[in-house]
């Protein structure tokens, strides 16, 4: 492989890490070297670069980027920022991916430049005692001259392939959550879609057939019943039985990404022994209920709502 190449992945490989920054100025580096015919790289594409992918890490999963929760780095504490900002400014919680939205954000720029030339910048290049040359900075300037700017765009796959792999490791050493690969994998889709849940409505129209709202207990009428993941979605990227409920739209919007309380994880524990109950007295064999009785078996409700919390 081309030498140079190999020193990049030296480092993405083998860098010193307690936050996720080295991974998102490499990523940007070569999405930027994949975009442009020059071998000028300015301060404030790689900035919006960043932004992006911490926007949509952030708005949709909420992932831990530093080692320090009480104190996160400071570029994602600007995301943050702005997060809720846009959600002020839209009303409700609903998250949307930064590609989208650009032009509604008003980035602070010069805040995010200096933080990259503070802590990123020149630590990327470092690989224990060695630096090694990938690109060229001088002190004070807005930009860096990244000359072999197309052997990074030759080589972009393998080289997003090595960054969301170490990007994945850093991240399961500050979170718990579950299904982190494919998580940083959103960084590669256009767009991210839910599942739809329609398949669903049979099995939880077996225990309630009355529609009875999960989170406000009141029948539910006049509309379809929403159906809602108990422990948040973003949290568990996955739709699954044992955590899914009928519940009014109001109440499911209003909802958002809250964990839920103790008593509302032992009401589902209660509703998913009933649910199972009933399923296997039909002889219910699809794989859904299989996994429900797993998931009793394992009490998957209660690790995974410790795990949210923590």
């Amino acid at each position: 492989m081309n030498e140079y190449i190999n020193k990049f992945l030296k480092i993405i490989r083998n860098c010193s890490v307690d936050n996720t920054y080295k991974m998102a100025w490499g990523r940007a580096l070569v999405e930027i070297s994949s975009e442009i015919n020059n071998e000028k790289i300015h301060f404030s594409q790689i900035a919006t670069k960043i932004f992006k992918y911490y926007w949509n890490q952030t708005i949709y999963f909420d992932l831990i980027q530093g080692s320090n929760i009480s104190k996160p780095p400071e570029f994602i504490t600007e995301v943050k920022k702005q997060i809720e900002i846009y959600y002020q400014k839209q009303g409700n919680r609903q998250p949307i991916r930064f590609e989208r939205i650009e032009s509604e954000i008003n980035l602070n720029i010069k805040k995010l430049i200096k933080i990259l030339k503070q802590d990123v910048s020149w630590r990327f290049l470092k690989l224990k005692k060695e630096t090694i040359s990938l690109y060229s900075y001088q002190k004070g300037n807005d930009y860096l001259i990244l000359e072999n700017y197309e052997i990074l765009k030759e080589y972009s796959d393998i080289l997003f392939e090595a960054i969301n792999f170490r990007w994945t490791q850093i991240l399961e050493n500050f979170n718990s959550s579950p299904r982190i690969a494919k998580k940083v994998k959103i960084l590669d889709l256009k767009e991210i879609k839910r599942n739809n849940l329609s398949k669903f409505r049979s099995f939880l129209d077996a225990e309630n057939p009355n529609h009875f709202c999960f989170i406000c207990n009141k029948k539910i009428t006049n509309e379809t019943p929403s159906i809602d993941h108990v422990i948040p979605w973003s949290f568990l990227f996955s739709d699954d039985l044992w955590n899914l409920v009928y519940t009014h739209k109001s109440c499911n919007s209003q909802k958002s990404n809250i964990i839920p309380s103790e008593s509302e994880i032992n009401k589902l524990e209660i509703r998913n022994n009933r649910l199972l109950k009933i399923l296997e007295s039909k002889n219910d064999k699809r794989k859904a209920v299989k996994e429900l009785k797993i998931a009793i078996e394992k009490d998957y409700v209660r690790k995974f709502w410790i795990s949210c919390k923590t």
